[in-house]
């Protein structure tokens, strides 16, 4: 069932963070096998304005942020696509305000991306897709875009697109999310591990990582709050004053602290609202972009 397709909406797409990411083995192809576990924040966003377009001007985009050609963007595949997919191509106009950093690990394109998608399969007046065919068309454009197309708490396997609702609760808790000015490339991040991997001396460990057998827990049922990230150890060599802002993190009292996805940001959970907020007001003390959460 399709929409009246309005003049112009604006909307908000929210960031995730990932509560455990754990790199469990390599594929033949180089892609890497994953468990994490997503669960979704509302900010920092990106706002994104999409308007009718002039008949016959096809998909305007405009990301002043992203010094890149329009037809690169993840929004534009996404457009692009999803008309291929059904045969609407709609005439839009499509304004990108970012407020997700950029090398954050905290999935702004791919945010992006799943709204521009549930926008489309809103107003499409003919062969709007199933929700598996949509989910299905999200993980071709990006390992983490289906996970945002219902933006629910998920544990993910396989390259990450393998998605299975969580019932993972943070109520209660306080949650201090910082973004420092760092950007980190996420090819670079898993080229990184590989080497790592590659050059230890414990060939037994390097056999049971580089592996694509799972092992006999992947979905951590019972340690939910497992707060882990394969990628630390190769991110924090490289880049060691983000392991001091997570010890800095953990310094006021946190339950537990960890990067998200390849990095650069770092949450931090506090069961003392207290706690949080005087964590939060030193790392913005050092200028250091900071979001507090109440959850």
């Amino acid at each position: 069932m399709s929409f009246t397709q309005p003049a112009s909406v604006t909307l908000h797409a929210g960031c995730k963070i990932n509560l455990h990411l754990e790199i469990t083995g390599v594929r033949e192809n180089g892609y890497h096998e994953l468990d994490t576990l997503f669960f979704p924040l509302p900010s920092p966003f990106d706002t994104i304005t999409i308007s009718k377009g002039a008949t016959g001007s096809g998909l305007l985009l405009e990301c002043p942020a992203l010094s890149i050609p329009p037809e690169k963007n993840i929004i534009y595949k996404s457009w692009k696509k999803y008309s291929d997919a059904t045969g609407w191509k709609p005439d839009l106009a499509i304004t990108v305000e970012k407020g997700i950093p950029d090398g954050a690990g905290l999935g702004g394109g791919s945010s992006d991306a799943a709204i521009i998608l549930n926008y489309l399969n809103k107003y499409c007046p003919n062969n709007a897709l199933s929700p598996e065919r949509l989910n299905t068309l999200a993980a071709s454009i990006g390992a983490d875009v289906p996970f945002f197309l219902n933006n629910v708490p998920a544990h993910a396997t396989g390259i990450g697109d393998i998605l299975e609702p969580s019932t993972i609760s943070l109520s209660g808790y306080s949650l201090v999310l910082i973004c420092p000015d760092i950007s980190i490339s996420t090819p670079w991040a898993f080229a990184e591990w590989d080497k790592t991997m590659r050059s230890t001396s414990a060939s037994n460990n390097k056999k049971e990582i580089l592996t694509t057998t799972p092992s006999k827990d992947r979905k951590h049922s019972s340690r939910a709050l497992w707060l882990f990230n394969s990628f630390e150890v190769v991110v924090y060599s490289a880049f060691p004053k983000l392991r001091a802002y997570k010890e800095k993190l953990m310094s006021f009292g946190a339950e537990g602290a960890v990067m998200s996805g390849s990095g650069s940001s770092i949450f931090a959970l506090y069961r003392e609202t207290e706690q949080a907020a005087r964590a939060a007001t030193a790392l913005e003390a050092e200028g250091v972009a900071t979001y507090l959460h109440h959850l």
